[in-house]
């Protein structure tokens, strides 16, 4: 089957694709340019907000080198043949001297229907977020956020133009330690994910038949990029000092976390 891969660029994203040559997988692979890993605060927002900004995104590199490796992405880079570098949404001419059976992309902008058309097998989005309940942007900081770090955990969807709403074919969520902060939790979904990656794919394409994924039964709720704001990280940092996972485990009952899966 010809696969096709289309990620960002943070370390995260080029993870993915050394996971793929490693598990011996080839690839077309579209790498898209995202914001900085490191970005600049805006200039509204006052010393102390800007102070937090800088931690936080600092945090996130930090973890994301520790869990991911400062170079990810060049082993990838030696062994596929076809990369592409683009700096916005995949376009279709972008495909044309590709062999179009399967894709998955991961950290990308939205995919367009008539890019999905062009593809004969299988569409999947790995999302970074346990859908229905934590679809779109940001959700791996609302969990957190919201004193429910139990729902940091990925999905692995049929990819439609509905923002993460397509059937699911595998979920993961962390186990939650105590010494873990945000960050750590996002890593660490990302890598618990990336176990069982190699493994749900043959499965996938081995199947005799095509699989169709499990039906989202509702909608849940979409988490938009403009509902993020800084002044939130006062509560992760200042309140409870990146120790909410701590704070949970000795103050509440945890959920019990519903996962599906197309892989026994």
């Amino acid at each position: 089957m010809n696969l096709t891969i289309v990620t960002g660029d943070h370390k995260r994203h080029l993870y993915f694709a050394d996971l793929l040559v490693k598990n011996g997988f080839t690839f077309d692979w579209f790498i898209e340019e995202r914001e900085s890993a490191l970005p600049e605060p805006d200039f509204q927002f006052n010393r102390e907000i800007k102070k937090l900004f800088n931690l936080h995104f600092e945090k996130r590199d930090m973890s994301e080198q520790l869990f991911f490796g400062k170079n990810p992405g060049e082993l990838a880079k030696k062994k596929i043949n076809n990369i592409i570098k683009i700096k916005k949404n995949l376009c279709a001419k972008n495909l044309k001297q590709f062999k179009k059976d399967c894709l998955i992309t991961y950290g990308c902008g939205i995919i367009k229907n008539n890019i999905l058309e062009l593809f004969s097998a299988y569409k999947f989005n790995i999302h970074a977020g346990l859908s229905p309940r934590y679809r779109g942007a940001a959700t791996h900081f609302w969990p957190t956020y919201l004193m429910e770090p139990e729902y940091t955990g990925v999905t692995f969807h049929e990819l439609t133009e509905e923002i993460d709403a397509g059937n699911i074919f595998h979920q993961t969520s962390i186990h939650i330690n105590k010494n873990d902060g945000i960050h750590e939790n996002a890593c660490k979904s990302m890598i618990q994910f990336f176990d069982d990656l190699p493994k749900l794919l043959t499965f996938i394409f081995n199947s005799k038949e095509k699989l169709n994924g499990i039906k989202q039964k509702t909608k849940g709720r979409l988490w938009t990029e403009k509902m993020w704001n800084p002044l939130t990280l006062k509560i992760i940092y200042e309140i409870f000092d990146d120790k909410i996972n701590k704070f949970c485990l000795e103050n509440k009952n945890l959920n019990k976390v519903k996962l599906y899966s197309v892989f026994k």
